[in-house]
């Protein structure tokens, strides 16, 4: 419990909007995500990987939509946000333990949780075994991602960011509809492939190829199904629902 109050403390500094944090059932009611994609997320989250969200303009969603994922982590998994460098020189070399590093934005900017330069890819070398990372930036699609993270002056080497199992970007439709226009996961060769993207014309999302282990993923999408349609939003009630249903015997 006290690292449910911790992680539960991270998430909420994550607010940009005021009011209240939204949950991933907030996000699906909005149409910003679609079930499928919503479940597969979370499976992948309680396997363990790291995760990244994007959007070239500011208020396009990525933070709020980085924050719900979190309500996915597994049990026993404390979120450490990187509010120094310091923070990412401590834990490098270190026993690995299961933990989410959580940065922020990666961009150049002097703010709470920021990083940059050299310190971006040592934050994403921090990935391994149990211990993965969530934060964002600003780019629109993958190439630009990858030339904004693997070029000067961030030098980051592409085998890191292939560690990234979720890429996530979103955009701003007319009438401030703001949706995950693609939806990418690590393809095991250091590279990411597509999973999921919007259709512009009938808005709504479709899969860009064979899901897998689809049979499996249905219990994670039955569950998020549930979330929906019981209607309570409130990221409290998700998270104590998500932990009910992960297994009682696993070790966080």
């Amino acid at each position: 419990m006290d690292i449910e109050r911790h992680n539960h403390e991270q998430i909420e500094m994550l607010n940009q909007r005021g009011g209240r944090t939204l949950s991933i059932v907030d996000l699906i009611q909005a149409g910003t995500i679609g079930v499928e994609m919503a479940a597969y997320a979370m499976r992948a989250m309680e396997r363990g990987a790291s995760v990244l969200t994007a959007a070239r303009p500011g208020g396009a969603g990525k933070t709020t939509l980085m924050a719900t994922l979190l309500h996915f982590l597994p049990p026993g998994v404390p979120i450490v946000t990187v509010d120094s460098p310091r923070v990412i020189a401590e834990d490098m070399g270190h026993t690995i333990e299961p933990s989410c590093y959580l940065a922020h934005e990666i961009g150049s900017g002097h703010w709470f949780g920021y990083i940059w330069r050299r310190d971006v890819a040592d934050f994403l070398s921090l990935i391994s075994g149990p211990r993965r990372i969530a934060s964002c930036l600003h780019a629109d699609t993958l190439d630009e991602l990858t030339s904004i993270l693997c070029a000067p002056p961030l030098n980051v080497p592409q085998e890191l960011l292939g560690r990234v199992g979720l890429i996530l970007f979103m955009h701003v439709a007319p009438g401030h509809r703001r949706r995950v226009a693609t939806f990418y996961e690590a393809d095991g060769q250091g590279g990411h492939r597509l999973l999921f993207e919007w259709d512009k014309p009938s808005d709504t999302f479709r899969q860009a190829g064979d899901l897998p282990d689809a049979a499996e993923l249905g219990r994670y999408r039955d569950f998020v199904q549930r979330l929906v349609e019981e209607g309570d939003a409130e990221v409290e009630a998700v998270r104590r629902k998500t932990l009910a249903f992960y297994p009682a015997d696993r070790d966080g």
